[in-house]
């Protein structure tokens, strides 16, 4: 057995050596192991007397819970292995036994030299600890490293999480760099290729980029990478450390609430404020001369606007007037393509079109009608859609957005208002610039200061060519701006609650010119407008009747004039108040006769006395035949329900001919004469061609 071991020279056994030394020694037999002799370094790190130690075997030290296990007699060769042994205190610690064999008093032995390994045990055990945190830290966070070689142009990672985001496994690192830019997007590579030419020649520049990479399963993976260079001291590239992380689920969000806030969930058109931004880009370009599409320098702005939109959502709910805005949407994105961008705002979309002109927006607004003429299918109901088309062109109207958005919005209420589908923004009919906009901001003031002056329009008979009354209007004698006609601001004030003011206010004025009248011996009825608002308050019989009784004034003076529009909003309110009105004594007129869309079933029940057609037909009939008819018909027609007729517009001798030949009663217009202060109507009376009639009573 012995000549299995190595023989050690008889004279390299020194026991001063063996004694002396701070290593542990043990000198054991190689075959059963036991402990022949230990020296002072040995007995202290077991923790064991000389005698308790001695005549024990090897295996005796070995910590079995530890796993140790047991060395069998031929392993005891030259070798290191690191062992559990129980130590002082049964402390279990860490040793490298390294066997010889040596000549021992003459036999053959082993020495066994045990080191103490614990602490570097230990503290490898904490690294490892550390890494597999680091490990588990990085794949919550998706997190891994990288290093590339300058030398080998490869590429290694000490990360699993690296070699999960890079689609690696372990066994195939290192991977060169064309392996690596071969699993970038295509879309990304010039990109990442670029960013990393740029990190080797320029020490300043920080590698900072986000670029998709598709995985071996054909996963695209959004990855974010940030790494620094090294170089050596000449200056030449080494290698490059770096970090990659996984930032897929980042982008995503980024992109849903990029949809959210960018993007209408309805229809998936770009929302108002993504549109926003698309027009300013544009009109960026257009002030630095040039533009999109091919390249003229303007667009148009279009709002198309669906006008009964509100039916879908109030008889069928909300929810099937989000399908049909889809289905809208779908129509319209076929329409405009890639000429220009299609948004959502409410029930409205409003469009920019690239290098679009007046005439080209006309037509493209006349496709998009005729692509919303075709019936929806909603709920099992084929429904028709009615729209107008605003337009705003610039540079022409203006070259930032909220200006053309604006005048596409005033070019829908023109259309609106010339019952029209399709109208370009004309400035002239906008009653909505800042300069009106201030007077309506001093509107109540006025009236106050009394600059809001009563105008009157003398009405005659026909026949008698007898002042019969005057039509109350309304004047702004402004101090600065002179004197400003109603189309300036009663667009604006309709609105608001102004226009009861302004009501009450002519009402007020007009039964106090009726009793200065009457002081002077003239009986003259006079007639003021209510609009639709005034009506809807349902209050008017007893405001009128505590004006009349403040004036002492008589309500058959006091005529009021409506249009037939504002009276069908609600008609059967209208007609109980209207009841209430008549019963009073006050002469009632439908205004503006034949421009709105009442029911003749209606209008035989209105408590109506005159029937006023309206200046669009009668400064018409004559070169208009149709127009004639009409007036014909209204003549008619009033008579037929015993009420009598005023024609206004009147502008000339042949008009007033041609409606005295058709048997109507009263004419208003340029040709009797020109609105007039109130406070002037008398004089003009006495020296006019026609009669004033003297006080009477009146009921």
């Amino acid at each position: 057995m012995a000549a299995q071991f190595p023989r050690a020279d008889a004279s390299a056994w020194c026991r001063p050596l063996f004694e002396g030394t701070l290593l542990s020694l043990l000198v054991c037999d190689p075959v059963s192991q036991e402990i022949l002799d230990a020296n002072d370094g040995a007995l202290q790190q077991l923790g064991c007397t000389r005698a308790g130690l001695l005549g024990k075997h090897l295996p005796d030290l070995y910590d079995d819970d530890g796993g140790a296990g047991r060395l069998s007699a031929d392993a005891c060769r030259l070798h290191a292995q690191v062992c559990l042994i129980a130590g002082v205190g049964d402390i279990v610690r860490h040793a490298i036994l390294q066997c010889c064999a040596i000549n021992y008093d003459g036999r053959d032995a082993v020495l066994v030299v045990l080191q103490d390994v614990t602490r570097h045990v230990e503290a490898e055990g904490q690294l490892r600890d550390i890494q597999n945190e680091l490990h588990r830290a990085q794949a919550l966070a998706l997190i891994g490293n990288w290093i590339w070689d300058a030398a080998s142009d490869e590429h290694v990672t000490s990360s699993p999480e690296g070699y999960r985001i890079l689609g690696f496994r372990p066994d195939e690192t290192p991977v060169s760099t064309a392996e690596i830019y071969a699993r970038i997007h295509p879309d990304d590579r010039a990109l990442a290729e670029s960013a990393r030419e740029r990190a080797l020649t320029d020490p300043d520049y920080k590698y900072d980029i986000e670029f998709r990479l598709v995985r071996p399963d054909g996963d695209v993976r959004w990855l974010h990478s940030v790494a620094e260079v090294r170089r050596d001291a000449t200056g030449r590239v080494v290698k490059m450390l770096g970090l990659v992380q996984d930032v897929t689920e980042r982008r995503r969000a980024e992109d849903n609430v990029r949809r959210l806030a960018y993007y209408d969930t309805v229809t998936g058109l770009p929302n108002m404020n993504l549109f926003e931004r698309e027009v300013d880009d544009r009109l960026v370009q257009l002030r630095r001369g040039g533009g999109r599409g091919r390249g003229q320098a303007r667009l148009a702005c279009l709002i198309v606007d669906l006008v009964r939109f509100r039916d879908v959502n109030y008889a069928l709910t909300h929810l099937y007037g989000d399908v049909l805005l889809a289905l809208v949407a779908d129509r319209l994105a076929g329409v405009v393509g890639q000429a220009g961008v299609v948004a959502r705002g409410d029930a409205r979309f409003p469009i920019v079109l690239d290098g679009a002109d007046e005439d080209e927006a006309r037509r493209w607004a006349q496709n998009i009608l005729r692509a919303l003429e075709a019936p929806f299918a909603i709920a099992g109901i084929s429904y028709e859609i009615g729209a107008r088309v605003g337009i705003a062109l610039a540079p022409l109207q203006g070259l930032d957005y909220h200006t053309l958005l604006r005048k596409a919005d005033i070019a829908l209420y023109q259309a609106a208002g010339m019952a029209r589908n399709v109208a370009v923004y004309v400035a002239e009919d906008d009653p909505h610039t800042p300069d009106r906009l201030s007077l309506i901001g001093d509107f109540r003031a006025a009236i106050e200061a009394g600059q809001i002056q009563l105008f009157c329009q003398p009405k005659v008979t026909m026949g008698g060519g007898e002042i019969v009354g005057v039509e109350a209007l309304v004047r702004w004698v402004h101090p600065d701006k002179g004197c400003i006609g109603p189309e300036t601001f009663m667009p604006l004030i309709e609105s608001t609650d102004l226009i009861h003011v302004l009501t009450q206010h002519m009402l007020a004025s007009a039964v106090a010119q009726c009793e200065a009248w009457r002081a002077q011996g003239v009986r003259m009825p006079i007639a003021v407008n209510l609009s639709a608002r005034d009506i809807a308050a349902l209050s008017l019989s007893e405001h009128l009747r505590d004006l009349l009784e403040q004036h002492g004034a008589c309500a058959g003076l006091i005529g009021l004039e409506m249009t037939e529009s504002s009276l069908m909003q609600n008609p059967a309110e209208s007609i109980a108040e209207l009841e209430r009105l008549s019963a009073m004594g006050f002469r009632l007129y439908i205004d503006d006769f034949g421009t709105g869309y009442s029911s003749l079933s209606y209008l035989s029940r209105l408590p109506v006395d005159v029937i006023k057609i309206d200046h669009g037909f009668t400064m018409q009939m004559i070169d208009d035949r149709r127009a004639a008819a009409i007036v014909k018909s209204t003549v008619h027609l009033a008579h037929d329900l015993g009420m009598g007729v005023v024609a206004e517009g009147v502008s000339n001798a042949r008009i007033w001919d041609a409606l005295h030949a058709l048997g109507c009663d009263e004419a208003q217009g340029f040709y009797v004469a020109a609105p007039m202060p109130a406070a002037q109507l008398l004089d003009w009376a006495r020296g006019s061609p026609y009669r004033l009639a003297a006080e009477h009573a009146c009921a």
